[in-house]
Order: C-alpha cells, then sequence, then structure tokens
C-alpha cells in the first residue's frame, strides 16, 4: 500500500491542473437537484443537541447553521444544516441547496457530494466526499455555498483534516480513469459479520459522478497472524455510487481490508487498495 503521503502528492497532481471556476449548479457531481428537496422522514429522528455546530450565521429573516457528528476528515461525511427564523424555530418551508469547493488559492476544485435531503423540522442532511484535507497557507479550504429560498447566498469555512487512517482513496481504473473508493466503516470495528459499504465517484474534469456497475470485491486480512477470514460477501451497488456488502472480522486485532474493483467479471482497477481497521 502507498503511504499517506504518496497518495495525497498523487491527488494534487491530478487535481490541480483542473483550475476550475465552480458554480453553485452542481459542480461537484452530475446529479441534478430537485425543485423540491427530496424528504427523508426516517432522518428526523436526528438529534441536533448531540451535533457539533461548526459554522452558523443570521440573515434577514433566518439563522442557518452547520452541524456534524464529530469533526470532519477527508472522508465520506455527513453534514447537517438547520435553518430556523430568528427566534430559533425550525423553518419548515425553506428551500436549501448547496455545492462544495476547495479553494487552493490560485486553483479551485470541488468533489462529490449529493443533493441535500429534508429531514424536517428545519433540518437537512448533505453527504459530501472530501477527497483532500485543507493545507496550511493553501487558500481557504473546503467551502460550502449554499442558497437558501432561491436568492439568500452563504458561504461556510469547513475544518477538514486529514483522515487517519485514510477512508478515500483514488485508483486508475481501465474504463472510468481515476475514481475516488471511500469506505464508510468506522476506524474500529466488532468482531463478527457486519455490513460492510463503500462509495464509489469517477473525477470527470469539473465533475465528480458516481458509479454504478462495477463490484467492490474484499479480502480481510490479519498481517500479525497471516490468515484472512470466511463468509465475506463482496460489495456491490445501491445506486448514486453506493455499495454494499459484508464482511466477517473473526477476532480482535489489526486487520487490512484488501479491496479491488470488478468489472464485467474482470478486474478493472490498477492497483489493490487497502484500508486498515483496529476490531476491538
Amino acid at each position: 500500500m502507498k503511504s499517506v503521503y504518496f497518495v495525497k502528492v498523487s491527488m494534487l497532481l491530478g487535481i490541480a491542473s483542473m483550475a476550475l471556476v465552480y458554480s453553485l449548479t452542481g459542480c461537484g457531481n452530475n446529479t441534478q437537484t430537485d425543485e423540491k428537496n427530496p424528504v427523508d422522514t426516517a432522518g428526523a429522528m436526528v438529534d441536533v443537541t448531540t451535533l457539533t455546530k461548526i459554522a452558523d450565521t443570521t440573515l434577514a429573516q433566518n439563522k442557518v447553521s452547520v452541524f456534524v457528528q464529530d469533526s470532519l476528515t477527508s472522508k465520506n461525511e455527513t453534514i447537517y444544516i438547520q435553518v430556523t427564523d430568528l427566534d430559533g424555530d425550525p423553518t419548515t418551508d425553506a428551500h436549501l441547496d448547496y455545492d462544495v469547493v476547495m479553494d487552493m488559492g490560485m486553483v479551485s476544485h470541488g468533489g462529490p457530494y449529493y443533493p441535500p435531503v429534508d429531514l424536517g423540522n428545519g433540518l437537512y442532511k448533505a453527504e459530501v466526499v472530501f477527497i483532500m484535507a485543507n493545507m496550511n497557507d493553501m487558500g481557504k479550504g473546503w467551502m460550502l455555498n449554499a442558497v437558501l429560498n432561491k436568492k439568500d447566498t452563504l458561504s461556510f469555512l469547513l475544518p477538514v483534516s486529514e483522515a487517519t487512517p485514510a477512508r478515500t482513496i483514488p485508483v486508475g481504473t481501465k474504463d472510468d480513469g481515476r475514481v475516488f473508493v471511500s469506505l464508510l466503516l468506522p476506524d474500529e470495528a466488532k468482531t463478527g459479520t457486519q455490513p460492510i459499504d463503500f462509495t464509489l465517484h469517477k473525477m470527470d474534469h469539473n465533475h465528480f459522478p458516481p458509479l454504478d456497475n462495477y463490484t467492490v470485491e474484499i479480502e480481510p486480512f490479519m498481517p500479525d497472524m497471516g490468515h484472512g477470514s470466511p463468509n465475506n460477501k463482496a460489495a456491490t451497488s445501491k445506486g448514486d455510487g453506493h455499495y454494499s456488502g459484508m464482511i466477517n472480522f473473526t477476532m480482535k486485532g489489526h486487520w487490512k481490508i484488501k479491496v479491488n474493483l470488478f468489472k464485467g467479471g474482470e478486474k478493472v482497477s490498477q492497483e489493490e487498495l487497502e484500508f486498515p481497521v483496529e476490531v476491538r
């Protein structure tokens, strides 16, 4: 497996050449936002008081706040955006759109992201893949640009640090060029059989469309013990670049998940990826 340094340099060489100017109509991927935000009533159970507020701003009639679970790192992350009135009561009839841009000073680029999902009670969920961390002395870093009710434009600086260990890694492929593979499994997992999820996004100039026509083959391995585990299931597409499979950790300790991309039964990733996981 290549070192984190090499991965970062590789990504920079690939994206610094883009020199793009992004708009708020979907610069990070090719998914168009619907006129009305999709509603996920199951997500309405999210308790904002358990989240960490990282930014907010006050408008003439509304207050907009940005929350995360803990902190933001260079991986697939979920961001929550809350819209209230000036008294703090939820605004239930708002329309929200957004994009993310990495401001590196001389150049800017986007990254994969999905349209906002309305969780109800003025709360919106945004899924973003940060393909790199903010870098000192290189621009403002990641920014979330939002449009509220199609008239108020807001910008929030996002504190994105390096994910350790890496959870989003680029890999060359036979047909789709550079693909960003994101592991959604936590850094620490429990023993036994459990779901394992990934997202896949292609880097296509100034777009990062999700990829759905792959199979993500997985092989868990314990370097210290010299063995793997049985009863693992490759991750298959669930749509919108999301993949789900099953993985079996038979004992506690340090594991590595070896990952290869297949299409039509043929291996198409140019190198094998490795994601370390501590099993407790």
